[in-house]
């Protein structure tokens, strides 16, 4: 009986979570959910409380409730001696948990993962290790990087909405790439950082070695060479601010070993006593966030030291967004409310730093970190003709544009090049450069090759993580004046 038991809870549970996974994230890959799996319980627990609340009922209460139904029915079948039953009965718990094995398998497309370990290796044949990055002129623009939660370009379009929900920040006069394409390893918020800072998917590699994953996940991507990591050997001060919590996917752990030299996120904001009401579940409120923003840039603009100031917001972070009080108190409702309302609150921002003075030295680029996963306006989005991510690049001038369409791991050398930085050969990582004239520009099969292949096994992409065999990548030569210190 108790096999029995075991065996239909096992399917059950697999059903539960399947469903779990699908209602309130939409569908992510494996490697992304072994990913996660990497910082358990404390990745967890720095999560939305709503999210957690939800695991719970969909790990625990639904699939015991639903066992107790399942071995009610069986006796009662069994009972009744129903002659279908009675056939059926010693084969059917292992029945179904092949069916939710089964079922499992293919909501994780482990056939296709299991096929890409047998392809050709893409990321070495395309990466770019880092070279010469010079500055133009005496000196490059302060940065400002803000990545918005899950913002996609298809909230603006007012055929699917019938109104421009993000008006606000579509009117900012921004250069912009009419197509921002997503990629797989870029597709949640820690990978997409470390693809447009790095120019590098962000994917596993090692399953369930807790030895091995121990020695790499203190070490967050060594050998590579990031955004961040740049701008500090040209004598910048780079400090990130986000909503949620530091430690939340290792996100903390990968700013800080790419020369952040401040990191702040929710327990920060606790430890600052920041009141509740300026708190949701994920972490601070977007306004808030672009208060404290705003104190911050005074601070570093005031230094007389260029500067990256990143931030990242929380608000509209499925499944259903957070509302803070001062959009309530402004007539928004509902998950439109949220997009409403965030986008006011970003444009709001950008304004300011405008009014400020700012933008004579200071650049703003705006990024959705990854496509919306499922919120209740989902239904919706599946209905916008290309599903593309937000982006704007905000300063008294734009490089000339190169193309339209853009893939996470380019944001780095484009980035940098809107900063007053040159990139020889307008390419890192795996990113071209959008700015500027360069000699080579994405061939046009790019972006499908990248789907198909861009996480198939790498020992190139491996040597970035593994510390004690470094990659092959000569040393940075930095061309600076002496204001600029060269590493």
């Amino acid at each position: 009986m108790l096999v029995r038991a075991g065996a239909y809870f096992a399917a059950i549970l697999l059903f539960c979570l399947n469903y779990w996974i699908n209602r309130y994230f939409g569908k992510p890959d494996l490697d992304q959910i072994v990913y996660h799996l990497q910082f358990g319980a404390q990745g967890l627990a720095a999560t939305d409380s709503l999210i957690v609340r939800r695991f719970v009922r969909w790990s625990v209460l639904v699939p015991f409730t639903l066992l107790a139904l399942v071995l009610l029915a069986e006796h009662w079948a069994t009972v009744r001696r129903y002659r279908f039953m009675l056939r059926v009965r010693p084969m059917l718990p292992s029945a179904v948990l092949l069916c939710a094995v089964v079922f499992t398998l293919q909501q994780l497309s482990v056939v296709d993962y299991l096929a890409s370990s047998l392809g050709p290796d893409y990321f070495a044949r395309h990466y770019v290790e880092p070279s010469t990055v010079s500055i133009q002129g005496s000196r490059p623009k302060n940065l400002i990087l803000i990545y918005v939660e899950s913002l996609e370009t298809g909230y603006a379009d007012a055929d699917v909405f019938g109104d421009n929900l993000i008006a606000p920040m579509t009117g900012l006069g921004a250069s912009s790439f009419g197509a921002y394409e997503q990629v797989p390893g870029t597709s949640w918020t820690i990978a997409a950082i470390v693809a447009t800072q790095c120019a590098v998917p962000l994917k596993r590699i090692t399953v369930f070695d807790e030895n091995k994953q121990g020695e790499l996940v203190p070490s967050f991507l060594p050998n590579a060479t990031c955004l961040s990591d740049i701008l500090a050997a040209h004598g910048y001060r780079n400090v990130f601010l986000g909503g949620a919590s530091s430690s939340f996917a290792g996100k903390g752990r990968f700013l800080s070993a790419h020369r952040y030299h401040e990191v702040k996120g929710k327990e920060d904001w606790q430890a600052q006593g920041v009141p509740q009401e300026r708190m949701n579940g994920w972490g601070l409120f977007d306004d808030e966030l672009f208060r404290r923003a705003l104190t911050r840039l005074d601070q570093l603009h005031a230094a007389s030291q260029p500067f990256n100031l990143t931030l990242l917001t929380v608000d509209t972070h499925e499944p259903a967004g957070h509302l803070s009080r001062s959009c309530t108190q402004k007539g928004y409702a509902g998950f439109e409310g949220v997009v409403r309302c965030g986008a006011g609150e970003v444009a709001a921002f950008v304004r300011e730093v405008r009014a400020r003075g700012y933008l004579k030295d200071t650049n703003i680029v705006i990024l959705g970190d990854h496509l919306a996963r499922r919120n209740p306006l989902s239904d919706t989005l599946e209905r916008v003709p290309q599903r593309t991510l937000f982006n704007a690049f905000i300063g008294e001038e734009a490089p000339a544009r190169n193309r339209e369409q853009l893939v996470h791991f380019d944001l780095l050398p484009t980035i940098l090049e809107f900063s007053g930085l040159q990139v020889s050969g307008g390419r890192l990582g795996l990113g071209y450069s959008g700015f500027n004239r360069h000699g080579s520009l994405p061939e046009p099969g790019r972006l499908a090759e990248m789907r198909a292949s861009v996480l198939n096994p790498s020992d190139t992409y491996r040597s970035l993580w593994v510390a004690a065999t470094p990659v092959a990548v000569p040393a940075l030569s930095y061309r600076a004046d002496a204001a600029h210190p060269v590493r």
